[in-house]
């Protein structure tokens, strides 16, 4: 149960670092990466993000073993993109993102830094 907690409270963490860092070199590169809020909401963002990656992301990846293993992993992606597509239709307008490639990248992103949790004990 501890374990559970350590993990959820630094989810909370690095995806709130991870939006922060993703708005600012998004809105460098692409200028279509745009949170809108506070730092209230974004915790609150972080919290359903990694709620949904906690418990959303396990069952979509079971759901979709097999397409994932045709795809080699690729379409891993494609849940982390759900995800996060997920939790902008939860809270909206605090998270807009206008290009499908800044989509992908930002899935990305969020979901090299959730497997960093993997390591938390």
């Amino acid at each position: 149960m501890i374990t559970f907690i350590k993990r959820l409270v630094w989810g909370i963490i690095l995806n709130s670092l991870a939006i922060i860092f993703l708005g600012k070199l998004f809105n460098y590169w692409f200028n279509d990466f745009f949170f809108k809020g506070d730092y209230v909401s974004l915790i609150v963002f972080a919290i359903i993000l990694t709620i949904l990656n906690f418990l959303l992301k396990p069952i979509l990846r079971f759901v979709f073993l097999p397409v994932i293993w045709l795809t080699l992993g690729i379409f891993g992606l494609i849940i982390n993109l759900l995800i996060l597509k997920i939790a902008t239709i939860i809270i909206p307008d605090i998270l807009i993102i206008n290009s499908f490639l800044t989509w992908i990248l930002a899935s990305f992103f969020l979901s090299v830094v959730n497997s960093f949790l993997k390591f938390v004990k």
